[in-house]
């Protein structure tokens, strides 16, 4: 009994010894944190189209005539082009969060704006795996049909089955492309949103 008094005495003297941190020690913490996290957001957005544009590049380089390319339909340039524009609008909510963010003063501002950059990751990393299903979808039957001889040699010897399969062959080659490029997103953006949810369940326990 003498013992375990004594390691109690000893238990009482190092909880005194602790730091004890106030609330609005907590908060200026749960803040850094959450700030930390959106900026690295901002920066992973600004390192995935670096690669985007290097790769557009490094295709240009290796095939300058297709600047040229007349046989391209004027649809898919818009669609290009517009795809861009989104990019870019995405990548100007992720740096007005990490502002907003950033000079948040109060515990209701700050799981607001929580909240707001989560969705806009959501947000962004659905319509990033649309596009790039979209794109599998039109790139893998184009790749087909030019390899068979063009598309009125293949309209004129492809039968039932070889459409079936073709479509067959364009969802899968889809679904696995995306399913790879899902967890390259979780990978990016999910583990820094599922640490932002995290403070937000901090911060929503401070506030009750």
């Amino acid at each position: 009994m003498e013992e375990l008094d004594l390691l109690k005495k000893d238990w009482k003297k190092q909880e005194a010894n602790q730091p004890k941190l106030s609330y609005n020690d907590i908060d200026k913490m749960i803040w850094k944190k959450s700030s930390s996290l959106v900026k690295w957001i901002f920066y992973v957005s600004l390192f995935e189209l670096g690669i985007g544009v290097a790769i557009v590049a490094l295709v240009l380089l290796v095939q300058p005539d297709l600047l040229s390319d007349t046989t391209m339909p004027a649809w898919l340039n818009w669609f290009c082009y517009l795809s861009s524009a989104v990019v870019f609008y995405f990548i100007y909510k992720f740096f007005m969060n990490y502002k907003k963010i950033s000079t948040t003063s109060s515990i209701k501002d700050l799981m607001k704006s929580i909240i707001t950059t989560r969705k806009t990751v959501k947000h962004y990393v659905i319509y990033s795996l649309s596009v790039i299903a979209f794109t599998v979808c039109i790139a893998v039957p184009t790749g087909f049909i030019e390899g068979s001889g063009g598309m009125e040699k293949f309209s004129a010897e492809a039968n039932l089955t070889q459409y079936l399969l073709l479509a067959v062959v364009t969802i899968f080659v889809a679904c696995l492309v995306v399913l790879v490029f899902y967890g390259i997103y979780y990978l990016l953006y999910g583990l820094l949103t599922k640490r932002l949810k995290h403070n937000y369940k901090e911060l929503k326990q401070l506030k009750s």
